[in-house]
């Protein structure tokens, strides 16, 4: 069964998660989940039924944040995959901690399990390592308040001694560090890790921040999110071009040698057909130039009536060389035009959004004035967070989990917002699951929606 899996994961082949059951949560709600085919699941229910930890359950898993589950209420968690894998998590209780067993199934045999935290891992810690000794070692974003809680000022999370230790045990030195090492199992850790999970939590106009990246971090810093979504758009664009000049420099300086090989080859293709290719590539030029990413003079190079018979061999070698060359912005590109497409005709409708290489995206009003990002409202922050999230974030064939994606968006906003994760699914490959109160998130998507309202325990 192990030799299998193994196998399996080599061809690099990915098992689709179909299911989720939480069991005794709080001690009130059994929640069933079946993730639709449509790639798009919306849980629905009052507040108080589970529906942000239901997310944060899924997040947790996939991206190892084991201790989460220890301070969590519930009995059994268990997530099916294709191919009859599963995995099921056990909440083991103690007088002394609670524990959590995780174990990787296939056709209901085990293969692999571990036990989180480690047997009396987090007692012996304190029995060696006071407290205080531990708070010397931990960023000083994290502070003490209470017997077993801490406070994270980044994100205002209250966590316990063995989240704390979870989260940031890398601070640690190696002599402590050793007494809490979770030690995955192999195939397990493969499983888990073919997932990229990501969470658009609720807040999210508003980062907090280390203030440097040195070890010992002093100070926490307040960042609004789309001033710093418009630097990373920014890099993201400069990285494309610097790419782009390094192919650029291999192809230009090998053409002549590769021309006299390319001439050696037979190879049939009409002037019609090269004229064809070069619109194509001018049309393609014209489109990185309107964001910067080309200069204007670069867009049109060819009188195209003038083309001659002699010409084909250069310009068809030239015209796959230029194909080679731009198809490094492509990706990019497809999700610029959707971002913009989205708030500049569905959305905004005094103001504009335009994409600047060195600024990233920047607004204007009707009458060509710039607008500061923050002046934007909530909601038109709201509106360009989440979508950027969604398309520079995400990464493509992930599962993205939305908890309340209504917030600050007006009704109208709203009832457009499946339309759009749509054409995002189309163009990331993504599946998400929605966290929502909003009827009008919804609109006539009923289909799409579990409600857990109706799984209170008798």
């Amino acid at each position: 069964m192990v030799q299998y899996l193994l196998v399996f994961y080599q061809k690099g082949y990915k098992v689709k998660l179909l299911h989720i059951e939480i069991k005794n949560l709080f001690n009130i709600f059994n929640h069933s989940i079946d993730l639709k085919k449509e790639r798009i699941t919306i849980l629905t229910a009052p507040n108080g039924y589970g529906k942000t930890i239901t997310l944060k359950t899924i997040n947790s898993l996939f991206n190892k944040n084991f201790s989460f589950f220890v301070n969590l209420s519930f009995s059994e968690i268990i997530f099916k995959f294709e191919d009859d894998y599963t995995i099921t998590i056990n909440k083991i209780l103690s007088e002394e901690l609670s524990s959590i067993e995780f174990i990787l199934l296939q056709n209901n045999k085990k293969i692999e399990s571990f036990i989180y935290p480690p047997k009396n891992s987090i007692e012996d810690l304190k029995r060696y390592f006071p407290t205080h000794v531990i708070e010397d070692f931990i960023p000083d974003f994290i502070h003490r308040i209470g017997s077993n809680g801490w406070l994270n000022e980044l994100n205002n999370e209250v966590l316990s001694l063995d989240e704390v230790l979870n989260q940031f045990g890398e601070y640690l030195p190696e002599k402590i560090a050793k007494r809490i090492d979770v030690q995955i199992p192999e195939n397990f850790l493969d499983f888990i890790n073919n997932f990229n999970v990501y969470l658009i939590q609720e807040q999210r106009l508003v980062l907090r921040q280390p203030i440097s990246e040195a070890r010992y971090r002093r100070e926490v810093v307040i960042t609004d999110t789309i001033e710093k979504y418009s630097k990373e758009l920014s890099n993201l664009i400069k990285q494309k071009i610097g790419e782009y000049a390094q192919i650029t420099q291999v192809l230009d300086s090998s053409f002549p040698k590769r021309l006299f090989e390319h001439e050696n080859k037979n190879e049939n293709i009409t002037i019609e057909e090269l004229k064809d290719k070069l619109k194509n590539l001018e049309f393609k030029r014209e489109q990185l130039s309107k964001y910067g990413f080309l200069k204007s003079e670069e867009t049109s190079l060819f009188e195209y009536d003038n083309i001659e018979v002699n010409d084909t061999k250069v310009l068809s070698l030239y015209i796959k060389d230029n194909g080679e060359k731009l198809s490094v912005f492509d990706t990019l590109i497809g999700k610029i035009e959707l971002f913009t497409n989205i708030l500049n005709n569905r959305r905004f409708n005094f103001k504009s959004i335009e994409i600047d290489k060195d600024k990233g995206f920047i607004f204007e009003s009707k009458d060509k004035s710039s607008l500061k990002l923050t002046e934007l409202s909530s909601g038109e922050q709201h509106e360009v967070v989440l979508l950027f999230e969604l398309l520079f974030k995400a990464e493509e064939n992930s599962l993205v989990l939305i908890d309340e994606p209504e917030i600050s968006l007006h009704v109208v906003w709203q009832k457009e917002f499946l339309n759009d994760i749509q054409e995002i699914i189309e163009l990331q490959k993504i599946d998400i699951i929605i966290a929502t109160h909003s009827p009008q998130i919804i609109n006539d998507r009923w289909d799409l929606t579990v409600d857990l309202g109706v799984s209170v325990n008798e």
